[in-house]
């Protein structure tokens, strides 16, 4: 489980989509002293395991990782490259403050921005999602884009914005953002079962179906 607040922009030091299963190594310079093989790591918004870790020549730390082919339906990752940066948060630790909200790296779908303006010292992205997603989003809740919890602005048919402030943009791939492009979106897991429930689907049958990760 993870809270949504960025630890780094870690880049790509390989994307292997050739593999099977795809192999994605990401080069991280964070203390990865207490990371260990099994672990889970969020990805630009996906989580995944561990699998292999060394050292770099420089000290930074690379970190390899199995895609399953859900993971790539369902996500951006199969069109990552070398170089590109993708948003990085290890797993929540018991007794630490929780910041952003839940996010779990279970992964909705891709959405595209369709535009970003200024908005004082801040910009608002304005974002496309299909319908049977929008209606998890409402003003004032949350929402997960590449990892990054941000809070709903304006909500319509089939768009709705979020207004990055400049540490986000500082600290997350967020500021690479053009109109067009697209990310990996996971909406709030209250906002799931909430919707379940009225529907007269019991909780455990929710959580027996999951997510994609």
């Amino acid at each position: 489980m993870f809270s949504g607040i960025v630890e780094e922009s870690a880049t790509v030091h390989l994307y292997d989509g050739d593999r099977q299963p795809a192999r994605l190594v990401l080069r991280s310079k964070l203390d990865h002293a207490e990371t260990n093989l099994g672990d889970s790591i969020c990805t630009g918004g996906v989580c995944l395991t561990v699998v292999a870790k060394e050292n770099d020549q420089d000290g930074a730390t690379l970190l390899s990782f199995d895609l399953a082919d859900e993971t790539l339906r369902k996500s951006t990752h199969g069109q990552l490259a070398a170089g590109q940066r993708v948003n990085l948060e290890r797993s929540l630790s018991v007794g630490s403050r929780l910041h952003g909200h839940f996010v779990f790296g279970h992964v909705d779908g891709v959405i595209e921005l369709v535009s970003r303006t200024p908005d004082g010292a801040c910009d608002r992205l304005e974002w496309k999602a299909p319908r049977e997603l929008m209606k998890y989003i409402a003003p004032k809740g949350s929402v997960s884009l590449s990892g990054v919890s941000l809070t709903v602005g304006e909500v319509s048919e089939d768009r709705f914005s979020v207004y990055i402030v400049p540490h986000t943009d500082e600290v997350t791939t967020l500021s690479e953002c053009k109109p067009g492009d697209k990310v990996n979106i996971e909406i709030d897991m209250l906002a799931r079962y909430v919707d379940r429930i009225l529907q007269g689907e019991s909780p455990e049958l929710l959580a027996a179906q999951g997510g994609a990760s």
